[in-house]
């Protein structure tokens, strides 16, 4: 195991233990027994491991499902589905909030996927910016809720609510 991986499963440890904003990069230093020249030239900060640990678990499997041009329903399924691969660490690891927290990671990283695909749909300018974000919150927050709810219910089911659209209806809002 390399000092890169080292410090991405100490950290994952350390996560399970106690609350992220608790853990400095000297600790997670000392714990892995590298210094902290090595810790910088894999990781700019404690942040961007969690933003590691995301393109390695969510961003490189949907990116392969999107080379396959895999359907909406299997694509939305696999990003559940990936986040299943460290349940515990990721349902510890969404309570962070700020600027550098998971949550924001996924909406940046889902808004770039978007961004590339969505105009191969025809969409693009202000319209592609728009969606891209909508689509990236929209699911931000279901992954969220999803996961402070102790990811109980199956990657299918989650698949299923994030692709259902309200029903036309003529409906005067009041908001």
């Amino acid at each position: 195991m390399n000092s890169k991986e080292k410090i991405i499963e100490k950290y994952i440890e350390l996560v399970l233990k106690k609350r992220t904003p608790d853990i400095s990069v000297t600790e997670v230093c000392e714990e892995t027994g590298i210094c902290r020249k090595t810790f910088y030239r894999h990781f700019r900060d404690r942040y961007a491991i969690i933003e590691d640990i995301f393109v390695n678990d969510i961003e490189v499997p949907l990116r392969m499902c999107l080379r396959i041009n895999a359907g909406n329903d299997y694509y939305v399924q696999m990003i559940y589905q990936s986040f299943l691969t460290k349940k515990d660490f990721y349902i510890i690891a969404i309570r962070e909030e700020g600027n550098n927290s998971l949550f924001e990671n996924i909406i940046s990283k889902l808004m770039v996927l978007n961004y590339e695909e969505l105009p191969q749909i025809g969409w693009n300018g202000a319209e592609l910016e728009y969606l891209s974000y909508k689509f990236a919150t929209t699911q931000a927050f279901l992954l969220r809720k999803w996961m402070r709810g102790g990811m109980e219910e199956s990657p299918e089911f989650m698949s299923k609510i994030y692709l259902t659209e309200l029903p036309k209806q003529n409906v005067t809002h009041s908001w």
